[in-house]
Protein backbone atom coordinates (compact mmCIF):
# COMPACT_ATOMS: atom_id res chain seq x y z
CA UNK A 1 0.00 0.00 0.00
CA UNK A 2 1.07 3.55 -0.94
CA UNK A 3 0.31 6.46 1.66
CA UNK A 4 0.59 9.79 0.64
CA UNK A 5 1.35 12.64 3.70
CA UNK A 6 0.23 16.11 2.71
CA UNK A 7 1.16 18.56 5.70
CA UNK A 8 -0.14 21.73 3.80
CA UNK A 9 -2.41 20.77 1.19
CA UNK A 10 -4.09 23.41 -0.56
CA UNK A 11 -6.98 24.08 -3.47
CA UNK A 12 -5.35 24.75 -6.62
CA UNK A 13 -6.06 27.37 -8.90
CA UNK A 14 -5.47 27.64 -12.56
CA UNK A 15 -5.91 30.95 -14.45
CA UNK A 16 -5.43 31.20 -18.05
CA UNK A 17 -4.98 34.23 -19.93
CA UNK A 18 -4.19 35.09 -23.53
CA UNK A 19 -1.35 37.81 -22.94
CA UNK A 20 1.81 37.41 -21.16
CA UNK A 21 0.87 38.93 -17.26
CA UNK A 22 0.74 42.65 -17.27
CA UNK A 23 1.65 43.49 -13.23
CA UNK A 24 -0.48 46.34 -11.95
CA UNK A 25 -2.90 46.13 -15.11
CA UNK A 26 -5.87 44.13 -15.72
CA UNK A 27 -5.54 40.54 -16.88
CA UNK A 28 -8.18 38.92 -17.90
CA UNK A 29 -8.44 35.21 -17.76
CA UNK A 30 -10.17 33.40 -20.74
CA UNK A 31 -10.52 30.15 -18.15
CA UNK A 32 -10.20 28.71 -14.86
CA UNK A 33 -10.44 25.39 -13.09
CA UNK A 34 -9.91 23.95 -9.78
CA UNK A 35 -7.74 21.17 -8.88
CA UNK A 36 -6.91 19.47 -5.58
CA UNK A 37 -3.49 20.55 -5.11
CA UNK A 38 -0.38 19.99 -2.60
CA UNK A 39 2.41 17.81 -3.79
CA UNK A 40 1.57 14.87 -1.48
CA UNK A 41 -2.30 15.09 -3.13
CA UNK A 42 -0.94 15.52 -6.79
CA UNK A 43 1.53 12.38 -6.11
CA UNK A 44 -1.79 10.50 -5.23
CA UNK A 45 -3.39 11.84 -8.25
CA UNK A 46 -0.42 10.87 -10.04
CA UNK A 47 -0.21 7.12 -8.83
CA UNK A 48 -3.96 6.41 -9.49
CA UNK A 49 -3.61 7.91 -13.76
CA UNK A 50 -1.07 5.87 -13.63
CA UNK A 51 -3.53 2.81 -13.11
CA UNK A 52 -2.79 2.20 -9.45
CA UNK A 53 -4.20 2.95 -5.63
CA UNK A 54 -3.29 5.05 -2.52
CA UNK A 55 -4.28 6.63 0.67
CA UNK A 56 -3.95 10.47 0.82
CA UNK A 57 -2.85 11.64 4.69
CA UNK A 58 -2.51 15.01 6.01
CA UNK A 59 -4.60 18.18 7.27
CA UNK A 60 -8.02 19.53 5.73
CA UNK A 61 -9.62 22.70 6.86
CA UNK A 62 -12.35 24.58 6.18
CA UNK A 63 -14.68 24.88 3.25
CA UNK A 64 -11.62 25.28 0.44
CA UNK A 65 -10.98 21.50 2.59
CA UNK A 66 -14.03 20.13 1.78
CA UNK A 67 -14.09 21.02 -1.93
CA UNK A 68 -10.69 19.10 -2.14
CA UNK A 69 -12.12 15.97 0.14
CA UNK A 70 -15.09 16.11 -2.78
CA UNK A 71 -12.52 16.65 -5.45
CA UNK A 72 -10.73 13.17 -4.81
CA UNK A 73 -13.72 11.60 -3.68
CA UNK A 74 -15.08 12.01 -7.34
CA UNK A 75 -11.58 11.05 -8.94
CA UNK A 76 -11.77 7.56 -7.10
CA UNK A 77 -8.38 8.14 -4.57
CA UNK A 78 -9.10 7.29 -1.08
CA UNK A 79 -8.02 9.76 1.67
CA UNK A 80 -7.93 10.03 5.55
CA UNK A 81 -7.72 14.06 6.55
CA UNK A 82 -7.18 14.76 9.76
CA UNK A 83 -9.79 17.75 10.11
CA UNK A 84 -8.58 21.28 11.10
CA UNK A 85 -9.97 24.54 12.36
CA UNK A 86 -8.80 27.44 10.14
CA UNK A 87 -9.02 27.24 5.83
CA UNK A 88 -7.39 25.32 3.42
CA UNK A 89 -4.47 27.45 1.71
CA UNK A 90 -5.47 28.37 -2.37
CA UNK A 91 -2.41 28.37 -4.66
CA UNK A 92 -2.60 29.93 -8.05
CA UNK A 93 -1.34 29.43 -10.83
CA UNK A 94 -1.46 32.25 -14.17
CA UNK A 95 -0.16 30.12 -17.34
CA UNK A 96 -0.15 32.81 -20.71
CA UNK A 97 -0.39 31.63 -23.90
CA UNK A 98 3.29 31.76 -24.52
CA UNK A 99 3.89 29.14 -21.59
CA UNK A 100 4.67 31.62 -19.19
CA UNK A 101 3.86 30.37 -15.73
CA UNK A 102 3.45 32.75 -12.67
CA UNK A 103 2.40 31.16 -9.25
CA UNK A 104 1.64 32.51 -6.29
CA UNK A 105 1.12 30.33 -2.91
CA UNK A 106 -0.65 31.15 0.15
CA UNK A 107 1.33 29.90 3.89
CA UNK A 108 -1.69 27.62 4.94
CA UNK A 109 -3.06 27.96 8.67
CA UNK A 110 -1.30 26.82 11.81
CA UNK A 111 -1.52 23.25 13.34
CA UNK A 112 -1.64 22.91 16.77
CA UNK A 113 -0.01 20.15 18.67
CA UNK A 114 -3.55 18.48 19.19
CA UNK A 115 -3.73 18.33 15.63
CA UNK A 116 -0.75 16.85 14.58
CA UNK A 117 -0.89 13.99 17.72
CA UNK A 118 -4.12 12.91 15.97
CA UNK A 119 -2.13 12.90 12.29
CA UNK A 120 0.35 10.51 14.88
CA UNK A 121 -3.01 8.41 15.40
CA UNK A 122 -4.68 8.18 11.78
CA UNK A 123 -1.19 6.94 10.77
CA UNK A 124 -1.65 4.02 13.37
CA UNK A 125 -4.09 1.94 10.92
CA UNK A 126 -1.74 2.14 7.96
CA UNK A 127 2.15 1.65 9.23
CA UNK A 128 2.32 -2.07 8.45
CA UNK A 129 6.14 -3.50 7.39
CA UNK A 130 6.50 -2.87 4.00
CA UNK A 131 3.75 0.04 3.02
CA UNK A 132 5.57 2.90 1.42
CA UNK A 133 4.85 6.11 3.04
CA UNK A 134 5.43 9.54 0.35
CA UNK A 135 6.38 12.30 2.49
CA UNK A 136 6.65 15.60 -0.03
CA UNK A 137 6.40 19.33 -0.02
CA UNK A 138 5.93 22.06 2.53
CA UNK A 139 4.98 22.30 5.90
CA UNK A 140 2.56 24.34 7.64
CA UNK A 141 3.26 27.76 9.16
CA UNK A 142 5.64 27.51 12.41
CA UNK A 143 5.47 23.87 12.37
CA UNK A 144 8.18 22.27 14.40
CA UNK A 145 11.42 20.50 12.63
CA UNK A 146 10.65 17.91 15.19
CA UNK A 147 7.81 16.90 14.46
CA UNK A 148 8.78 16.76 10.57
CA UNK A 149 11.68 14.60 12.33
CA UNK A 150 9.06 12.26 14.44
CA UNK A 151 6.92 11.42 11.11
CA UNK A 152 10.25 10.10 9.30
CA UNK A 153 12.25 8.00 12.24
CA UNK A 154 8.12 6.75 12.99
CA UNK A 155 7.64 5.69 9.75
CA UNK A 156 11.14 4.03 9.64
CA UNK A 157 10.92 1.93 12.99
CA UNK A 158 7.54 0.54 11.87
CA UNK A 159 9.42 -1.37 8.74
CA UNK A 160 7.68 0.78 6.00
CA UNK A 161 9.92 2.38 3.00
CA UNK A 162 9.54 6.07 3.01
CA UNK A 163 9.74 8.15 -0.26
CA UNK A 164 10.90 12.17 0.49
CA UNK A 165 10.94 14.82 -1.64
CA UNK A 166 11.95 17.99 0.09
CA UNK A 167 14.32 20.54 0.65
CA UNK A 168 16.37 22.85 3.25
CA UNK A 169 15.89 21.83 6.41
CA UNK A 170 13.69 19.88 5.75
CA UNK A 171 15.40 17.57 3.36
CA UNK A 172 18.42 17.42 5.85
CA UNK A 173 16.23 16.29 8.79
CA UNK A 174 14.84 13.42 6.24
CA UNK A 175 18.12 12.16 5.78
CA UNK A 176 19.22 11.60 8.57
CA UNK A 177 16.04 9.07 9.09
CA UNK A 178 17.58 6.67 6.08
CA UNK A 179 14.76 7.31 3.60
CA UNK A 180 14.49 4.89 0.77
CA UNK A 181 14.17 7.12 -2.22
CA UNK A 182 14.64 10.62 -2.33
CA UNK A 183 13.84 13.14 -5.12
CA UNK A 184 15.62 16.33 -5.44
CA UNK A 185 16.15 18.44 -8.36
CA UNK A 186 19.28 19.79 -9.24
CA UNK A 187 19.03 22.72 -6.99
CA UNK A 188 17.66 20.70 -4.06
CA UNK A 189 20.53 18.53 -4.48
CA UNK A 190 23.44 21.51 -5.14
CA UNK A 191 22.01 23.24 -1.59
CA UNK A 192 21.88 19.72 0.65
CA UNK A 193 25.37 18.31 -1.02
CA UNK A 194 26.67 21.94 -0.88
CA UNK A 195 27.84 21.63 -4.84
CA UNK A 196 27.08 24.27 -7.36
CA UNK A 197 23.73 23.00 -9.51
CA UNK A 198 25.02 21.26 -12.51
CA UNK A 199 22.32 19.67 -15.70
CA UNK A 200 25.39 17.70 -16.23
CA UNK A 201 24.72 14.19 -16.17
CA UNK A 202 28.42 13.36 -15.09
CA UNK A 203 28.21 15.92 -12.24
CA UNK A 204 24.97 15.40 -10.90
CA UNK A 205 26.07 11.77 -10.39
CA UNK A 206 28.80 12.86 -8.01
CA UNK A 207 26.77 15.49 -6.13
CA UNK A 208 24.03 12.31 -6.15
CA UNK A 209 26.31 9.95 -4.37
CA UNK A 210 27.15 12.16 -1.68
CA UNK A 211 23.31 12.23 -0.79
CA UNK A 212 23.48 8.68 -0.56
CA UNK A 213 26.77 9.10 2.12
CA UNK A 214 24.50 11.47 4.20
CA UNK A 215 21.91 8.35 4.25
CA UNK A 216 19.12 8.12 1.37
CA UNK A 217 18.90 4.57 -0.30
CA UNK A 218 18.15 5.46 -3.31
CA UNK A 219 18.28 8.97 -5.18
CA UNK A 220 16.49 10.51 -8.52
CA UNK A 221 17.56 14.00 -9.25
CA UNK A 222 14.67 15.18 -11.78
CA UNK A 223 16.65 17.55 -14.60
CA UNK A 224 13.46 18.80 -16.41
CA UNK A 225 14.06 18.20 -20.41
CA UNK A 226 17.36 16.42 -19.23
CA UNK A 227 15.80 13.57 -17.79
CA UNK A 228 16.74 12.18 -14.71
CA UNK A 229 19.96 11.12 -12.83
CA UNK A 230 19.49 7.73 -10.20
CA UNK A 231 21.73 6.21 -7.90
CA UNK A 232 21.35 3.13 -5.27
CA UNK A 233 23.11 1.61 -2.53
CA UNK A 234 21.92 -1.49 -4.06
CA UNK A 235 22.94 -0.63 -7.56
CA UNK A 236 26.84 -0.46 -8.97
CA UNK A 237 26.21 1.35 -11.88
CA UNK A 238 24.17 5.25 -11.62
CA UNK A 239 21.49 5.61 -14.45
CA UNK A 240 21.08 8.44 -17.04
CA UNK A 241 17.56 8.58 -18.40
CA UNK A 242 16.01 10.99 -21.11
CA UNK A 243 13.76 10.87 -23.60
CA UNK A 244 15.05 11.34 -27.66
CA UNK A 245 13.76 13.68 -28.55
CA UNK A 246 13.92 15.50 -25.81
CA UNK A 247 10.35 16.73 -24.51
CA UNK A 248 10.53 20.39 -22.96
CA UNK A 249 7.97 21.70 -20.32
CA UNK A 250 4.87 23.48 -21.63
CA UNK A 251 2.76 22.79 -18.87
CA UNK A 252 5.62 21.96 -15.99
CA UNK A 253 3.67 22.38 -12.75
CA UNK A 254 3.37 18.85 -11.13
CA UNK A 255 5.97 17.08 -12.91
CA UNK A 256 8.00 16.00 -10.18
CA UNK A 257 4.98 15.15 -8.20
CA UNK A 258 4.33 12.76 -11.15
CA UNK A 259 7.75 11.66 -11.23
CA UNK A 260 7.46 10.52 -7.43
CA UNK A 261 4.28 8.83 -7.91
CA UNK A 262 5.52 6.82 -10.81
CA UNK A 263 9.05 6.01 -8.03
CA UNK A 264 6.07 5.18 -5.44
CA UNK A 265 4.09 3.23 -7.85
CA UNK A 266 7.43 1.12 -9.08
CA UNK A 267 8.39 0.37 -5.71
CA UNK A 268 4.99 -0.92 -4.85
CA UNK A 269 5.13 -3.08 -8.43
CA UNK A 270 8.94 -4.04 -7.22
CA UNK A 271 10.14 -2.87 -10.68
CA UNK A 272 13.64 -3.83 -11.30
CA UNK A 273 15.71 -0.18 -10.93
CA UNK A 274 16.33 0.56 -14.69
CA UNK A 275 12.62 0.06 -15.57
CA UNK A 276 11.82 2.28 -12.73
CA UNK A 277 14.25 4.96 -14.15
CA UNK A 278 12.33 5.07 -17.23
CA UNK A 279 9.40 4.92 -16.12
CA UNK A 280 9.64 8.21 -13.84
CA UNK A 281 11.27 10.03 -16.30
CA UNK A 282 8.33 8.92 -18.69
CA UNK A 283 5.88 9.80 -16.56
CA UNK A 284 7.52 13.39 -15.85
CA UNK A 285 8.09 14.32 -19.25
CA UNK A 286 4.40 13.08 -20.33
CA UNK A 287 2.77 15.46 -17.50
CA UNK A 288 5.02 18.06 -18.79
CA UNK A 289 2.98 18.66 -22.16
CA UNK A 290 -0.18 18.81 -20.13
CA UNK A 291 -1.60 22.08 -18.55
CA UNK A 292 -1.36 23.21 -15.24
CA UNK A 293 -1.33 19.90 -12.69
CA UNK A 294 -3.07 17.85 -15.08
CA UNK A 295 -1.71 14.07 -14.84
CA UNK A 296 -0.50 11.88 -17.54
CA UNK A 297 -2.51 8.77 -17.73
CA UNK A 298 -1.13 4.99 -18.04
CA UNK A 299 -1.49 5.01 -22.27
CA UNK A 300 0.36 8.70 -22.71
CA UNK A 301 2.97 7.19 -20.36
CA UNK A 302 3.53 4.64 -22.25
CA UNK A 303 4.01 6.61 -25.11
CA UNK A 304 7.21 8.50 -23.89
CA UNK A 305 8.11 5.47 -22.48
CA UNK A 306 9.36 3.90 -25.76
CA UNK A 307 11.45 7.10 -26.67
CA UNK A 308 13.62 6.84 -23.33
CA UNK A 309 16.90 5.59 -23.32
CA UNK A 310 19.34 4.34 -20.35
CA UNK A 311 23.02 5.55 -20.38
CA UNK A 312 25.31 3.66 -17.69
CA UNK A 313 27.67 6.53 -15.90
Amino acid sequence: MIITITLNAALDRTLRIENPLAVGKLNRAVSSYLEPGGKGINVSRAIKALGGNSVALGFCGGTNGRIVKDMLTSGDIHHDFVDISGQMRVNTQIIDAQGGHTEVNEPGSKIEDADFLRLLDRMEMYLHEGNIFVLTGSTPPEFPLKNYRKLCKLIKKRGCKLVIDAQGELLLEALKCEPDFVKPNIFELAEAVGDKPSADPEVVVVSARKMLEMGARAVCVSMSQEGAVLVSKDESEALYVNTNPKIYDEGSVGTGDAMVGAIANSMNNKLKFDEMARYAVATARACSRLAGTEMATLKKVYEVYETTQVYIL
